[in-house]
């Protein structure tokens, strides 16, 4: 039992000299972080069978700063029709398309403006794919 303890402290000691202290070091502070939801809809409609119709397997939103620097990209299945992400403090623009399975655009690719995020922020933007209704 006292090997299993020097085995131990061993390897926590190996890993504050290889990786550093395990606590914040003086006058380091966390990244602040804020949110960005974005709710889409096909023809003011949530509904998967709109997606369907049109072949598309979900939404894609590409997020990139405002040095146009990829941040990220989210995918979305059309079940969802709603996405939050979190995102450092920072100033960022997004669009959003509707993709087929394949990843091959749907439709028109919808700018989501540029906002900026600040610590504790939930953004919030809106899409609209104007699309006529699916015939039955």
């Amino acid at each position: 039992m006292i090997q299993r303890y020097l085995v131990h402290a061993a390897v926590c000691a190996a890993s504050v000299l290889f990786f550093g202290c395990a606590g914040e070091e003086p006058g380091s502070a966390a990244r602040d972080t804020g949110h960005l939801t974005v709710n889409w809809t096909i023809s003011n409609q949530r509904a998967a069978n709109y997606c369907v119709a049109y072949e598309a397997a979900g939404a894609l939103i590409d997020i990139r700063n405002d040095k146009e620097e990829f941040v990220a990209q989210i995918r979305v299945p059309c079940s969802q029709f709603e996405s939050s992400i979190e995102l450092p403090v920072d100033n960022y623009q997004a669009t959003i398309v509707l993709v087929k399975e394949n990843g091959d655009p749907v439709g028109n690719k919808i700018d989501l403006g540029k906002f900026k995020v600040g610590a504790g922020d939930d953004i919030d933007r809106k899409a609209t794919f104007a699309m006529p209704p699916p015939r039955d």
